[in-house]
């Protein structure tokens, strides 16, 4: 403490930038950031891949636009009904498919792989023109019993960068970055 009286003293000017970066920083922290960007929230069914994936289904039965588009979706309560509309077994968590439609719900599923808004990623690119599978930034989803709490793969520049050297891609900035 005294160590920092004499580097700034309470009558320097930079007292008050110093607190004020110190609450600034402290504040932010807890209030304007994502506090653990690696860790989802909780789904609102504990969606199997694996049961899915055994009875015959492709990620982009219920992902669509997967290899068309640049936004894969997200399956809708819908989309589960076309399937689930009748129970196929006895379970809790295809009952909540039905009581969410029975309630006027959808599925308010929580993000686990994120890509910053600043950065442009196309599905249809990586997945239809490179051939690259789900599992590469996804992970083994096809083994998957309960969702995902964290990413298999951080996204982030690094990451981004080091696939596409390792396999030759472009790494010009204009092309993530528009």
């Amino acid at each position: 403490m005294q160590l920092l009286r004499r580097l700034w003293p309470a009558a320097s000017p930079r007292w008050p930038m110093l607190t004020g970066f110190v609450v600034f920083s402290f504040v932010g922290a807890f209030v304007f950031m994502d506090n653990n960007p690696g860790e989802s929230r909780g789904q609102p069914i504990a969606f199997n891949h694996s049961k899915h994936i055994e009875n015959g289904m492709q990620c982009s039965d219920c992902h669509q636009g997967v290899e068309s588009q640049a936004h894969a979706t997200i399956p809708t309560l819908e989309m589960c009904l076309d399937c689930h509309e009748e129970a196929l077994a006895k379970g809790a968590e295809e009952e909540k498919i039905r009581n969410f439609a029975a309630e006027g719900k959808q599925l308010d599923w929580n993000p686990v792989t994120r890509i910053p808004t600043h950065a442009y990623f196309s599905h249809r690119r990586h997945v239809r023109l490179a051939e690259l599978e789900c599992a590469t930034c996804h992970g083994p989803m096809e083994k998957a019993t309960v969702p995902p709490r964290r990413p298999f793969r951080l996204l982030d520049m690094e990451a981004c960068i080091e696939c596409h050297e390792q396999s030759g891609a472009n790494t010009d900035c204009n092309d993530c970055h528009r």
